[in-house]
């Protein structure tokens, strides 16, 4: 694919934004500081830490253990001056909102900000950040210009796409002589009464494994099987006409709740597998026990991102 280019001929370059914890949106990229700052370099987007466990062996090589991202770190330097109107009060106060925006904790608790990265091809990949340093040692120019060189830790090592999530809604449909594999976005997975189940392909788009979020409208038991990973989980209970089940697969916020009655469904569930979705098309086969035509499958998932 040709890289964009302005009507000058250059390259459009990446453009950095960040949001405070506040939810306030800073363009980074305006070289032209009219408001008063900008990030003159940044580094550690290029990609993925890893972390790397082996036990050593007798003959002096060792055997790997685990193999997994680990959390990173972004540096940031981002100089501040006056602004357009070159006003020393408003560099003042250009200082303490810089401060504050970059200080991740508000009502007594950490705060993530989040930084977006546009890439040439007008793509957005974003991810949360927490300042560790910077804000207290800056370059000081008097009454002028500072820089600072902020430390951004990022506690999930993938970046997400920005406003480009799947959403994927299949009803059950019968009367199809038999199961039909389809790809989405087809109408709905084809059930066969008498089997009530169906196969379908979700692809993931990114090179990072994604978490995907299930709602599950009733009746019906189901069971939903990774066949490209041979990963699945199951539902113990029937779930009645017209309530939903959503089932969240991200890891610390892993949950089955029954979003109708407000009610904990993590015991009717067995196996617990809460499964990725692998980088590139997963074969996935749902089946539903007592399905009827009111039954569907709705499923989200965010592309992930090994660099920005």
């Amino acid at each position: 694919m040709a890289v964009p280019k302005t009507n000058t001929g250059a390259p459009i370059p990446l453009v950095v934004d960040y949001q405070d914890p506040d939810g306030i949106w800073w363009n980074l990229s305006d070289i032209s500081m009219s408001k008063g700052w900008v990030c003159s370099a940044i580094a550690g987007i290029e990609g993925l830490a890893v972390a790397m466990q082996s036990i050593p062996l007798l003959d002096g090589t060792a055997l790997p253990l685990t193999y997994l991202p680990a959390t990173g770190t972004i540096g940031l330097a981002i100089l501040v001056g006056r602004g357009a109107d070159n006003d020393e009060f408003a560099y003042y106060r250009n200082l303490d909102a810089v401060v504050r925006a970059f200080y991740n904790r508000r009502n007594q608790q950490p705060a993530p900000g989040a930084l977006r990265v546009t890439r040439p091809d007008g793509s957005q990949r974003i991810i949360a950040v927490y300042t560790t340093s910077g804000l207290n040692t800056p370059e000081v120019g008097l009454n002028d210009m500072t820089l600072f060189s902020i430390a951004l830790s990022t506690l999930d090592p993938y970046w997400s796409d920005y406003g480009n999530d799947n959403n994927l809604h299949f009803p059950i449909l019968f009367g199809n002589n038999g199961i039909l594999p389809i790809t989405f976005p087809s109408p709905g997975i084809a059930f066969n009464p008498s089997q009530e189940s169906g196969s379908f392909k979700l692809t993931n788009w990114g090179d990072g494994q994604c978490f995907p979020n299930w709602v599950f409208t009733g009746p019906g038991t189901p069971t939903v099987h990774n066949t490209t990973s041979n990963r699945s989980f199951a539902f113990t209970q029937a779930i009645p006409a017209g309530q939903q089940v959503q089932v969240t697969t991200k890891p610390g916020a892993t949950s089955c709740q029954n979003i109708t009655t407000g009610t904990n469904w993590w015991q009717y569930l067995n196996p617990h597998d809460m499964f990725p979705l692998m980088a590139g098309d997963n074969l996935v086969t749902i089946s539903v026990t007592g399905a009827t035509a009111a039954t569907a499958v709705d499923v989200s998932y965010t592309n992930r991102w090994l660099r920005a």
